[in-house]
């Protein structure tokens, strides 16, 4: 998926829907801390945004475009990992070190089964695209994105596999299977496994 070809920058900006703020997390604190107190600023820059729209740390009562997700890990990815995406599971990986430790440490003490049993909700509460059917048990989960066009970007693919295997960094526990399946243009699944 890091390989495959980026969408258009028009074909990003013209996805509909919104997501919640809170899914970018402290975005502008990370970005700032790693490459100068500048970056926040260079970033909306070049997405055409100002500080009020997409804050350094968003809230829950910011709804962005659904292209910023998008676009803001290609701006990343281009001004400071030499166009790698590959090489932003690491930056991504740090940046959600940075969120609610609360929510982190209910995650770990609830274990993956409960957490993905409860994708479906949360992907309600952040975004207003497509639908998520999410079904799990003691060692198994399956993510079943079905109905918006951002499902069939690959960029939005390439960071929900990332933030799986974030998730079970965070809560310390081995994730033996990761497969993202495409089931159309408008459509994908993650199959977890895990010990």
């Amino acid at each position: 998926m890091a390989t495959e070809p980026r969408w258009p920058v028009d074909r990003i900006h013209a996805l509909p829907g919104q997501v919640r703020g809170n899914a970018l997390r402290a975005w502008g604190v990370h970005v700032a801390r790693h490459w100068g107190p500048e970056a926040p600023d260079l970033v909306r820059d070049r997405l055409g945004l100002d500080d009020k729209t997409l804050p350094d740390v968003p809230t829950k009562r910011h709804w962005l475009p659904m292209y910023v997700q998008i676009r803001l890990a290609h701006v990343v990815v281009d001004e400071w990992l030499d166009g790698d995406m590959r090489r932003f599971e690491a930056v991504f990986g740090e940046s959600s070190g940075t969120g609610d430790k609360v929510m982190r440490w209910v995650a770990t003490k609830l274990g993956p089964t409960a957490v993905l049993r409860r994708a479906s909700g949360y992907h309600g509460s952040v975004c207003t695209a497509g639908r998520l059917a999410s079904t799990a048990n003691a060692r198994s989960a399956c993510l079943d994105f079905r109905g918006a066009d951002v499902f069939g970007n690959p960029t939005w693919r390439l960071l929900n596999m990332m933030s799986m295997r974030t998730m079970f960094s965070f809560m310390k526990r081995d994730l033996i299977t990761l497969v993202g399946v495409d089931r159309g243009p408008r459509d994908f699944t993650i199959e977890l496994g895990w010990v």
